[in-house]
This record gives structure tokens, C-alpha cells and sequence, in this order.
């Protein structure tokens, strides 16, 4: 029965993480703002809820105490996470984290250093204390006034209230009733922890259908959906469309040498030198290193290139920068605003796989 019951939590799990990742948004929008945070911070709570299902399960097979140690701390980190998505969706500081993780490491030490019983025991208080604090956060507005916001409260409150029961067992009666069939043993708590996890992910989903998923400006992801949408008004008009990317190949040198503000500040001043030097250019800076400049392919290459240089040259004595770096370019003909997406994601792996200074 044990068995059944954690492959139920398990299962349940697996299902709330796909409802998230699903509910998240059209694939083709930047995963950004307050509903991709949700995803996020709960999704890694479902995912930390199947590792908890798992080493149980290996706990219960193989009797393995580091399968208890890292089902406790899965545990622990399940519920924790979700306390620290709600404080992110509150705009409250960002302590929830910190706290989950340490806890989640102090549970997994002290699993192999106490007996298993006194561990368990540990856990269902960490249990407790976090799915409180959740249930408090998710009542607290402005999450406390969105949909779905108080089916997580209620369930939360609820799931504490029963390990809260299960401690007070414990206290009065030992752990025999935590070990044998009935209302607060392993089987029950397995079987209670699918049922809240299932009311979790669908109060998590309806939060979703209520907040942004939009990308705060400013941001990188914020700069492609715009890029996307100023791209598609210029396909409306024109059948054929340049994108040229641009590169600062001394930016990580300028960032090492001055600071990350400065660097930003000269990848913006080339941007603002595309608008001045290419007739009816939208630009963005839509990864860590290129500028992209979007425009009607009336212009020839060489001369974009030209009047962008001499536009950004004159641009840089107001940045109170001595040198005038040099500058990259690359040229693509869109004729979908599909190719620009496969341009801008092509440059963030570009990114990422590159090192700092080989750029």
C-alpha cells in the first residue's frame, strides 16, 4: 500500500509540473514577468516533490538511509519553494530561497547523523512551518486577491494542520502510530500529500491565468518581444526586411575594465546611433552582446554600416567615453518574423556557449 500511495505523489506531481509548463504561455513568448516567476519557483517545487516521491520509494525498498536523507530534504524544498515563489509574487523580499535551501540541507545532514525516527520527525515540523508560512503568504495580497489564490491557502493550511496532528501524535502517543496503518501513517501522509499537490498545481494554473506574462522593460527578454512585434509591422509593409546585427567586440574588456552599467550604457548608445544613422530602424538589444537593427532592405549594406559608425562616433563624447570602439556587423534579408526569433536565439546560445573574452 505504501508503494501505490508514493507512486500516487508521484504521479501527481508529474502531472502538476506539466500543468505548469503548459499553462505558462504561447511557446513563442519570452518566459518573463510574474507568471513565468510562478512557473518557475513552482515548477521547481514539483520537480523537487518527484524526487521526494522517488527516494521514498527507494527508502521503502532498499531501506537506504541516504534515500531517506534526500526524500526529507526533497520534501522540505517542495513546500519551501512554493513559500518563496508566493513571497516573489508579492514583491517581498527574497529570503524564501535561502531559507528553503538551507533547511533542506540542514535536514539532509542531520538524516545521517539522528535516527531515522527523530529525522522524520524533523521533517514533518519543517513541514509544517513552511506550508504555514505559504498558506500566510498566498492570503497576503496582491496574491491573496487573484483566483486560486485561496485554494492554495486552504490547502496549504490544511496540509500543515495535519502534520501539525501528526507531531502532537508523536508527543503523546511515540511513533508507533506514525508506523502502523491508520489515520496518520506513512500510507495516509503519502496519500494526503498527492491530494494537496493535485490542489496545489490547479490553484497554481488558475493563479497563472491572472497574472503578467509579460517581460518587465529593460529586460533582455522584454527587448525580443518587442523586437518580434515592431519586426511583424514592418513585414506588413515591406515584403523584405534587413536585420543587421551588431556587436561591440571590446564590450567584455569594457565591462571588465569599467563596469556592467558601462557596458550596458555603450550597447544602448549604438542602438540610439541605428535610430539616427537607418532610415525607419527599430533596434534592441535582445542578448548580453549584439545590437539588432531592423529596417527596410532600401539601404545598401555597406552604407547602414558606414552611417552607423560615423552616428555612433558622435554619440560617444556624451557618454564621457575617450575611445570609440570598434564595431561588428552582420547582415540577414527577413522574410518572416520567424528568421529574427532564429537570429536572436541563435545569438543567446552563442552567448552562453562562448567564454567572457573569446567574444
Amino acid at each position: 500500500m505504501i508503494v501505490l500511495a508514493l507512486l500516487a505523489s508521484i504521479a501527481a506531481a508529474g502531472v502538476a509540473l506539466t500543468m505548469l509548463f503548459l499553462a505558462h504561455g504561447r511557446p513563442e513568448d519570452d518566459r518573463g514577468g510574474a507568471r513565468a516567476d510562478m512557473v518557475r519557483y513552482f515548477g521547481l517545487s514539483a520537480i523537487a516533490a518527484l524526487v521526494c516521491g522517488a527516494m521514498n520509494v527507494m527508502e521503502t525498498a532498499w531501506d537506504s538511509v541516504a534515500a531517506a536523507a534526500a526524500g526529507n530534504a526533497a520534501n522540505i524544498m517542495a513546500v519551501g519553494l512554493l513559500w518563496a515563489g508566493a513571497r516573489r509574487l508579492n514583491d517581498r523580499r527574497a529570503i524564501g530561497v535561502v531559507s528553503t535551501g538551507a533547511g533542506g540541507i540542514l535536514l539532509f545532514g542531520l538524516t545521517f547523523l539522528v535516527p531515522l525516527d527523530d529525522a522524520t520527525l524533523l521533517k514533518t515540523v519543517g513541514l509544517v512551518v513552511f506550508a504555514a508560512l505559504c498558506a500566510l503568504e498566498c492570503a497576503r495580497p496582491p496574491v491573496g486577491q487573484l483566483g486560486g489564490a485561496r485554494l492554495l491557502s486552504w490547502t496549504l493550511s490544511l496540509y500543515a494542520a495535519y502534520n501539525l496532528a501528526r507531531i502532537a501524535v508523536a508527543v503523546v502517543f511515540g511513533m508507533a502510530p506514525l508506523l502502523r496503518a491508520g489515520p496518520v501513517s506513512s500510507e495516509t501522509t503519502a496519500a494526503v500529500s498527492a491530494v494537496a499537490i493535485a490542489l496545489v498545481s490547479v490553484g497554481a494554473v488558475w493563479i497563472g491565468r491572472h497574472l503578467d506574462d509579460d517581460p518587465a522593460p529593460g529586460t533582455r527578454a522584454y527587448a525580443r518581444g518587442a523586437l518580434r512585434r515592431e519586426t511583424t509591422r514592418l513585414l506588413s509593409e515591406h515584403s523584405l526586411v534587413r536585420a543587421t546585427l551588431v556587436r561591440v567586440p571590446e564590450i567584455d574588456l569594457i565591462r571588465a575594465a569599467h563596469s556592467a552599467q558601462r557596458g550596458e550604457t555603450v550597447l544602448r548608445t549604438v542602438a540610439d546611433a541605428a535610430v539616427d544613422a537607418v532610415p525607419g530602424a527599430v533596434t534592441g538589444v535582445p542578448s548580453r552582446d549584439t545590437i539588432f537593427v531592423v529596417a527596410p532592405a532600401v539601404t545598401d549594406a555597406a552604407e547602414v554600416e558606414e552611417s552607423l559608425r560615423r552616428a555612433f562616433a558622435r554619440r560617444m563624447p556624451s557618454i564621457d567615453y575617450d575611445d570609440v570602439p570598434d564595431l561588428a556587423f552582420e547582415h540577414h534579408l527577413l522574410t518572416d518574423v520567424e528568421d529574427l526569433s532564429w537570429l536572436m536565439e541563435s545569438r543567446r546560445s552563442r552567448t552562453r556557449r562562448t567564454q567572457p573574452g573569446n567574444i
